[in-house]
């Protein structure tokens, strides 16, 4: 069985960690077909390409939705709350709908924490805000929250991959990368074209891709985008989400709501509501972070 390239951060950590774990604890973890505890760069089936959209939702990103129900093509999603577009779940914005677009067209929404922050820089404290609150946000809009992440700078040191497994997600990078970020002037996204091809022109039979790209930016929805999405169409290749280029099945991407809820906040946003709780006095963060923990479903 063919497995995909894994970086081994944080095993050590994982496996101390795991042996700290109550015995209930590990009775109630299912097994899992795509890892926790290491970085995923590459598909495990053949003949896909997944193609994956960070720091949305934005201004452009139903643009892109446009083109996917074109093709008839999924694609995933890597959310932040707080960082392109704020107040995602805040009703007067259109930013709900945008993400309810995306899981109702049968796409992938997953996690790239709330303010786009760099876990491995991060104090345990932050990592764990910089998750929580964005699962809440999503879970007002969505009624879920994923588990599957990709960190932002594509980095995530083995405490981070520590804390993150313990949550119960599965941390995605890639295996190509357009750098679209970088050339996103109409003058300049032929290099992310360029760079885009290079690697699906080179691929054998059964080849596989996970492509980073972003929605926020201009280019990547009206020019990058149709054209990976033609390419991938000419190379006879099928455009899924991570999930299903992992070989795991759409109930396995996500948790239902687990989250405890300390009151009415159908008025506000996840920020508001979190400042409000903050001052009501519940306690520190950690206790919200430890109250979290305790309703994880393993």
């Amino acid at each position: 069985m063919y497995l995909p390239k894994l970086i081994p951060f944080g095993m050590l950590l994982s496996q101390e960690h795991d042996t700290n774990k109550s015995a209930n604890d590990l009775v109630r973890r299912a097994p899992d077909a795509v890892p926790r505890g290491y970085i995923i760069e590459h598909c495990t089936v053949p003949g896909v390409v997944a193609l994956t959209f960070d720091d949305g939702p934005y201004t452009f990103t139903n643009h892109v939705l446009d083109l996917l129900d074109q093709y008839n093509a999924k694609a995933t999603f890597f959310i932040n709350g707080d960082n392109w577009s704020r107040h995602i779940d805040r009703k007067s914005t259109p930013w709900p709908e945008t993400l309810r677009r995306m899981v109702g067209s049968g796409h992938q929404v997953g996690s790239h924490t709330w303010s786009h922050a760099d876990l491995t820089a991060a104090d345990s404290a932050t990592r764990r805000r910089e998750m929580y609150l964005l699962e809440k946000a999503l879970v007002k809009v969505l009624g879920r929250y994923p588990t599957y992440f990709r960190p932002p700078y594509a980095t995530c040191s083995p405490q981070c991959l520590a804390e993150v497994e313990q949550m119960g997600y599965h941390v995605i990078n890639f295996d190509v990368d357009p750098k679209d970020y970088l050339y996103n002037q109409p003058w300049t996204v032929d290099e992310a074209m360029r760079r885009f091809s290079q690697a699906v022109d080179a691929g054998q039979p059964g080849s596989s891709f996970l492509v980073l790209s972003h929605d926020v930016q201009e280019q990547t929805a009206k020019t990058l985008t149709p054209f990976m999405l033609q390419k991938i169409h000419e190379h006879g290749y099928r455009a899924v989400t991570v999930g299903e280029c992992l070989g795991d099945p759409p109930e396995n991407w996500r948790f239902a709501d687990d989250i405890p809820d300390w009151g009415d906040e159908s008025d506000k946003d996840t920020t508001t509501w979190f400042g409000s709780w903050l001052g009501s006095g519940y306690g520190p963060v950690d206790k919200y972070v430890q109250t979290v923990l305790d309703h994880r479903p393993f």
